[in-house]
């Protein structure tokens, strides 16, 4: 009798663990329809639908989706992943263009195979597609991952473009303010609008 009392529960634990999900939201800089507020929104709908609870939120909050290395909540949803002491099966993500703008492609799909293999299926609650393996959601989650890393090498681009008509110019377009110096506003004809205070930096 105890065994069957044991299987049971853990069935119940089982598909109770069926309906639990995690959230991951991003927004750098990009437009105020990616706010955090918004993407959580959106993701609180599918879930509800779906018939999902949400019980874990990653964040990333102004970061940019170009690489791993700064976003601290991507990094903790994989490596929770990976331990394999996830209490829940679902990662829902606002777009695929939150998850990344990873510029190889073949980055996002590596993170996104790596919670599949650990049994979890992500979905891009915002998408006009389902993510599940079909080949029209393939094709269409590759064509948006391909346009998510040309926004990013355009962006990166005219970035760099900027910095260096600025530097030209002969403004510092990077960094803190050298010791003794102070950052001065100025038009577009260069004429002085008005000092910043307190612009003296590392005294």
């Amino acid at each position: 009798m105890s065994n069957a009392l044991v299987v049971r529960g853990t069935k119940a634990v089982t598909a109770q663990a069926q309906t639990r999900a995690a959230q991951y939201v991003r927004m750098s800089t990009d437009y105020q329809r990616y706010s955090i507020e918004n993407q959580a929104a959106v993701i609180a709908t599918y879930a509800q639908v779906h018939g999902l609870k949400i019980v874990r939120t990653y964040s990333d909050e102004g970061r940019s989706g170009l690489r791993l290395k700064s976003r601290i909540g991507l990094i903790q949803l994989l490596e929770d992943v990976q331990s394999g002491q996830t209490d829940f099966k679902h990662i829902l993500v606002y777009d695929v263009s939150r998850w990344g703008r990873f510029q190889d492609t073949d980055e996002s799909a590596h993170y996104e195979f790596i919670c599949k293999k650990a049994g979890l299926k992500v979905a891009y609650c915002a998408e006009q597609f389902n993510n599940d393996g079909t080949m029209l959601s393939s094709i269409l989650k590759n064509l948006k991952r391909v346009m998510a890393a040309e926004y990013s090498r355009d962006l990166s681009a005219k970035v760099h473009a900027g910095a260096l008509r600025f530097s030209r110019m002969g403004f510092r377009t990077a960094g803190e303010v050298s010791y003794g110096l102070r950052r001065q506003l100025v038009d577009e004809s260069r004429d002085q609008r008005r000092s910043c205070k307190g612009e003296i930096a590392n005294t």
